[in-house]
């Protein structure tokens, strides 16, 4: 198994104040999977896992909540994708596309609120986790929305509520812009994300982050989850798993290049130009309110701007997901069901 630990920010080191002092670093060993069990049920056709990848295509883990979820290796749009899914394959689905710098891990308690009613699938966007991270791929933000439609169209799944947060709500803006894509979208949950109004400061330095070594500062991972700044509250195997999750050899160069196509302005007009417009699906726009980059201010108007949407401001921090995860299980269940 060949990894490196690759670390990503947000925003600069001496923005945040770290909540729990130094503690141990992000190259601690971790071994997630002590006793891989193969399910029965092979439902895809398996693709060859990315170099240095752990999980095996079939492999069955614990979730939370007395459920289990499963792992796969797909081949879509040129690229091998990994995801988990659980619940019924029969039931409506719900599609979670993580941001940055996460993986499909940060939703894995929502799914286990949500398998009993729907199925649940939740991916490693390209260049993330234990998906293709080969650099010749499309890393653009349009080009991981196509792959994604391509993903669920491979694995047999026509339509689908979509959950997005940070990144994965650009990845998720860029899917109800497509034409082909956009009908597929049954409803959309928009977490962590601006949406009509300019970003709030502080801001992310996007400019930093199209370079490598941006996303190799040590520990930095663990002094953003720990820090004031966002405030994560979760245990310490939970932590250890975030890091380890985000760890895998060639993120730092795929993060680069997916910033390149990242942009404040570029986004906001493209949101006001072709996606507000297109979004004729039920949208809610979740937002925590305690996220000191992104202040409830900032969407008031929001739910305006498309004929059904709603706001929803929660006592969160930015990544809702890890902090409250029935909260954001509530939220989904409210809008899809």
């Amino acid at each position: 198994m060949t990894r490196s630990i690759i670390l990503a920010a947000i925003v600069s080191v001496s923005a945040f104040g770290t909540a729990f002092g130094q503690q141990a670093t992000d190259t601690d060993p971790y071994t997630p999977y002590p006793f891989a069990q193969i399910t029965n049920d092979i439902r895809y056709p398996a693709a060859q896992p990315p170099s240095g990848t752990v999980s095996q295509h079939g492999e069955i883990e614990y979730l939370a909540n007395n459920v289990f979820g499963t792992h796969w290796y797909v081949e879509a749009d040129a690229a091998v994708w990994h995801f988990v899914t659980a619940g019924d394959p029969k039931d409506e689905v719900i599609l979670f596309v993580h941001g940055h710098p996460d993986t499909w891990w940060s939703w894995h308690e929502v799914m286990s609120y949500l398998a009993d009613d729907f199925y649940v699938i939740a991916i490693d966007t390209l260049g993330y986790g234990q998906s293709d991270k080969r650099l010749e791929l499309d890393l653009t933000y349009s080009g991981v929305a196509t792959g994604v439609a391509a993903l669920m169209t491979e694995i047999g799944v026509e339509t689908f509520n979509l959950v997005g947060h940070d990144r994965g709500s650009v990845i998720g803006d860029h899917m109800v812009a497509q034409v082909p894509i956009n009908p597929r979208i049954l409803a959309y949950l928009r977490m962590q994300q601006s949406a009509d109004k300019p970003h709030g400061l502080p801001r992310p330095n996007h400019e930093a982050m199209k370079e490598v070594a941006f996303h190799t500062q040590p520990n930095f991972m663990r002094n953003l989850l720990e820090s004031d700044y966002f405030a994560v509250e979760m245990s310490a195997e939970h932590l250890a798993r975030a890091i380890w999750e985000y760890g895998f050899e060639g993120t730092a160069e795929a993060a680069a290049v997916l910033f390149a196509d990242a942009g404040f302005d570029k986004e906001q007009d493209f949101r006001l130009a072709e996606v507000f417009p297109r979004m004729t699906m039920p949208v809610v726009f979740m937002q925590g309110e305690h996220d000191p980059g992104q202040r409830p201010e900032e969407y008031w108007e929001t739910a305006d701007m498309v004929p059904d949407g709603k706001v929803l401001i929660v006592d969160a921090n930015h990544f809702i997901q890890a902090e409250k995860p029935k909260l954001v299980a509530d939220a989904a269940r409210d809008l899809f069901d």
